[in-house]
């Protein structure tokens, strides 16, 4: 019969991380002799963030102990204590695969019910002191449990943990838990799971967010098409560039230079699939779309904050011969091609990206067009395509690029690899573009979009023109 090994509590406590102070219960401690349990938490314990953790049907988390010597040899290490992954209750005997969840189990003289596996938070990855550890557990399936408490009572380190009610629906917490983050479409067990009365209200209403989602009409779903990734190519230091053909060998969508591609991305780790969108970089293509994607970490002044999750997953996981579902070309950011004025590209940073489908298209398509490409970036290290850049430009009689680096470093070359250092502004355009006669295509961060903007305004180009 499984036993309960140790009862662990901690009351939140604040300790830095990242250069911020961060409030948090998980560094529990275990406690000697009985200790009442109340429907909330156990005497001396408490939450930090109340919205992810706590509650009535995550009154107690619970991790058994044959899960350390598992967790000792993925990590190489030997350092663990009880307590270790912030959990109230060290068992022996119960992994994710054998508890369900509504299983009812009698501990000393309180009676509890499972009702969801943990959810796994940065903070876990700051307890275990191993960057992105959330997301490893999670893969895992040795994520633990919670318990509501049905009858109030008190426990101690050596009680026997008793089953007193097996629950009829045949759901783990470990299978749960794939419906959860992978198997995110297995919408006859999302209607299973739903029975389940013990399951948590939050759990519960992502399973029928999801069966409504999938009302949508046969007309949208065939919208969606499957594109395969035939090149991965890294463009800078945290910039790569993703080839995309179709995987049933027909023609792609027709898209206009500048616009974006909506994709529905099934990563790992997440409630439901992602959606975003990320702009078409190349010359529209019958046969290949290019995206060029930033690397987006997690801001130095909000340690709480996970890094980009669909950026990172390109970088991280998409390879070639990956999938991807995505939807047509879109969007109202596009190389107007029925004029013929002088054309002047404004980019700072990724923002980069739409600017180099219109300067492919309109180098190829009207090669008499004047063309200012003007763009803003830190270093040469940060620089996407910048040799690709200059090189058309000796090619193109009509085509001109200045390049400034706001914080060069000692190998980066003037003249060579960029022109001036400093930031993109106004007065550079004026110096710059003949007239005002002409288009202004601006992307990048928004002070540098509002300042230009501005800037193009008062200097007296018609808006339309912006």
């Amino acid at each position: 019969m499984p036993k309960l090994l140790s009862v662990n509590v901690s009351l939140p406590k604040e300790i830095e991380f990242k250069g911020k102070v961060v409030s948090t219960g998980i560094f529990k401690e275990p406690i000697k002799g009985r200790v009442n349990v109340r429907k909330l938490n156990i005497d001396g314990d408490g939450q930090a963030d109340l919205i992810g953790h706590g509650g009535e049907f995550r009154a107690v988390y619970v991790y058994s102990n044959d899960n350390y010597a598992h967790w000792e040899k993925e990590l190489s290490r030997n350092d663990f204590t009880i307590g270790q992954f912030g959990e109230n209750f060290t068992v022996e005997e119960m992994l994710d695969h054998d508890v369900h969840v509504g299983d009812q189990y009698r501990i000393g003289s309180t009676l509890f019910e499972v009702t969801q596996p943990r959810v796994p938070c940065y903070k876990l990855a700051l307890k275990m002191e191993t960057e992105g550890f959330y997301s490893q557990i999670l893969k895992s399936g040795r994520l633990g449990f919670y318990f509501k408490v049905l009858e109030e009572g008190e426990v101690g380190a050596g009680d026997e943990i008793k089953l007193e009610k097996k629950a009829t629906n045949g759901i783990t917490i470990f299978e749960i838990n794939q419906l959860m983050y992978f198997d995110k479409e297995n919408y006859q067990r999302f209607r299973e799971a739903l029975k389940i009365n013990a399951l948590s209200p939050g759990w519960k209403s992502v399973f029928e967010d999801r069966l409504a989602k999938e009302k949508i009409s046969s007309v949208s779903k065939e919208a969606y098409r499957i594109l395969e990734v035939t090149k991965k190519i890294p463009e800078s230091e945290d910039i790569t560039s993703f080839y995309l053909e179709a995987a049933d060998k027909k023609s792609l969508d027709p898209f206009l230079p500048g616009q974006f591609l909506p994709l529905k991305l099934d990563i790992p780790g997440q409630y439901q699939p992602v959606l975003r969108t990320y702009t078409l970089s190349d010359a529209p293509s019958a046969k290949t779309y290019r995206l060029t994607i930033k690397r987006e970490k997690a801001p130095e002044n909000l340690p709480n904050a996970y890094p980009g999750i669909s950026s990172n997953y390109f970088h991280d996981q998409v390879e070639v011969g990956s999938k991807i579902t995505t939807k047509a070309p879109r969007g109202k950011f596009y190389l107007n091609m029925n004029k013929e004025i002088p054309l002047v590209f404004l980019s700072a940073g990724v923002g980069i990206t739409p600017m180099l489908s219109m300067l492919n298209t309109v180098v190829e398509e009207q090669p008499a067009r004047s063309v200012w490409f003007i763009h803003g970036v830190r270093s040469k290290k940060y620089q996407v395509m910048g040799e690709y850049i200059r090189k058309l430009a000796m090619q193109k009689e009509n085509l001109n690029v200045y390049i400034k680096y706001s914080q060069p470093e000692l190998h980066d070359q003037l003249a060579k690899d960029y022109d001036k250092q400093g930031y993109i502004d106004i007065d550079l355009i004026k110096q710059l573009v003949p007239g005002k006669e002409c288009d202004f295509y601006l992307c990048g961060p928004a002070p540098f979009m509002k300042s230009l903007f501005s800037g193009l305004l008062d200097w007296g180009v018609d808006e339309q023109n912006i």
